[in-house]
């Protein structure tokens, strides 16, 4: 049986439950996450109602560390550079997929893209959107990229870029197809080259 690391009980519980849900989707459970977690079953119940509900802590906790992350790496960038911020954040994505292998396969299963369509933890997907939308309207209205570019377009085409990283992390395709020795820097660079292709101003437009 799957021991997880130690953690306060509460988090330790989520932690085991997140295995579970990246192992066995769609819901954790709670007996068996609060046997792994060496939580008492009674207590377990006392904090979730039920496996539904269990399910939606264990996301909301991986969005909350994701969005974290990812708003770190971002203001870590000088305020002024903007395509800097933009890019940083890319990278903060390939990071914490590689960091965290159980929450970038739990957050793309059926399950949990059923939860973030709630308002409770769709409220943090909205946000890092709303934040990358931002940041690349401000680029564009600052003439640091293409005048045309189709926003919606492009952070679409960046997600889905991020759900194939998720993958080829997960099926170790990275290492195999990418580079060996350092699979998330080959990850990066390619999330580097639709970055260019997709905002790099050509003749002056």
């Amino acid at each position: 049986m799957k021991e997880c690391s130690e953690k306060r009980p509460y988090d330790h519980l989520l932690e085991c439950a997140a295995e579970q849900m990246a192992r066995i989707a769609p819901l954790p459970e709670m007996a068996l996450a609060a046997q792994e977690a060496g939580v008492p079953l009674q207590k377990a119940q006392a904090w979730f109602a039920d496996d539904q509900a269990l399910s939606m802590a264990v996301v909301e906790q991986q969005m909350v560390l994701l969005t974290d992350h990812l708003s770190r790496r971002a203001t870590a960038v000088p305020s002024g550079d903007i395509v800097g911020q933009l890019r940083a954040m890319t990278h903060a994505y390939v990071e914490w997929f590689f960091d965290n292998p159980t929450g970038g396969r739990l957050l793309v299963s059926p399950a949990a893209v059923a939860l973030l369509s709630q308002h409770k933890v769709g409220r943090f997907s909205s946000a890092i959107y709303d934040l990358a939308q931002s940041m690349m309207e401000r680029a564009r209205d600052a003439g640091l990229i293409k005048a045309d570019i189709d926003v919606a377009e492009v952070l679409l085409t960046m997600r889905a870029l991020t759900l194939g990283i998720v993958v080829l992390q997960d099926m170790d395709h990275a290492r195999l197809w990418g580079n060996h020795t350092d699979p998330q820097a080959a990850l990066k660079r390619v999330m580097d080259s639709y970055f260019d292709l997709a905002l790099q101003k050509v003749d002056g437009r």
